[in-house]
């Protein structure tokens, strides 16, 4: 067994840490699942939150395994994630700013409302490769956190279900904080500061693509 897993205690603990660090922090999956429990409560949230660990845990499998890195040594392929992801991100800011980022007591009842959808499980997953967090935070696991003995294929799926695990729980305290947010629709000044509050971290979360690494 020790010949598989090369994993210590303290770097098993490094590796939860970082897993929870990154994955509780704010970032363009955390910020539209809290939209998404706040829009469509917990229960519809919930494909798009699977979507959203697991579909990483595989892209952090092929980083793991040097797949990805592969990838982007393609000439102007980190580039064009960047503007992929950035896009993403002012189109998504722009149509929380046209729709409301949060429904309030009006929009909640009106026909766009219902026929509105949450994110599915299979948008969701391939959502992150087009989400800059989500590379950097795959990217960042095997080059800081992976052993460098052992069986490569077996210690990348005991880090990938360890990070998988950690990203579900984080990412369900905000789907779980968003579908909190709704109780404060009745109150439409605060509704309206939870909205600008969304659309500018999104804005950000565009902009923080081209900061220096």
């Amino acid at each position: 067994m020790n010949e598989i897993f090369q994993y210590t205690p303290a770097a098993l603990l490094a590796l939860a840490s970082f897993a929870f660090v990154s994955s509780i922090t704010p970032g363009p999956n955390n910020l539209m699942l809290l939209h998404s429990g706040a829009r469509f409560g917990f229960e519809k949230s919930t494909p798009h939150l699977l979507g959203v660990s697991f579909g990483f845990g595989f892209m952090l499998f092929l980083c793991c395994i040097g797949v990805a890195a592969v990838i982007l040594e393609v000439p102007y392929a980190q580039m064009a994630l960047k503007i992929l992801g950035c896009a993403y991100m002012l189109w998504l800011s722009y149509k929380l700013w046209r729709g409301g980022a949060l429904p309030d007591e009006k929009t909640l009842n009106d026909h766009s409302h219902n026929q509105a959808k949450p994110m599915t499980f299979i948008q969701a997953s391939l959502f992150q490769y087009v989400n800059p967090k989500a590379w950097m935070m795959g990217l960042s696991v095997p080059s800081a956190y992976l052993p460098t003995t052992g069986s490569v294929v077996t210690n990348s799926l005991l880090g990938v279900v360890l990070f998988t695990i950690i990203n579900l729980v984080c990412c369900g305290a905000w789907v779980q904080g968003g579908a909190g947010i709704r109780r404060l629709m009745h109150n439409p000044n605060l509704a309206k500061v939870v909205n600008i509050s969304i659309v500018l971290m999104t804005l950000y979360c565009a902009a923080s693509v081209w900061f220096p690494a």
